[in-house]
């Protein structure tokens, strides 16, 4: 079904998912560690706005790590 109306979706259009071409489903993240060493510690950046916090365990801020996930 097709109309003129400009805030219509097509019926047989309107429920499929199609990603734009040359994109993947898979969303980078950058993950941030505590520095001390043997802290296991970790917090993934899901946007850009969010602050980096610290770690609960011994008050440091969290320092991103080379791997992006």
């Amino acid at each position: 079904m097709t109309t003129d109306h400009p805030n219509r979706v097509d019926a047989d259009n309107g429920d499929r998912y199609s990603p734009l071409s040359g994109s993947s489903s898979r969303v980078e993240s950058p993950r941030y560690r505590c520095p001390v060493a043997s802290c296991h510690q970790v917090w993934y950046r899901h946007q850009a706005s969010d602050a980096i916090p610290h770690c609960p365990i011994h008050d440091l801020a969290l320092v991103r790590d080379s791997k992006v996930h």
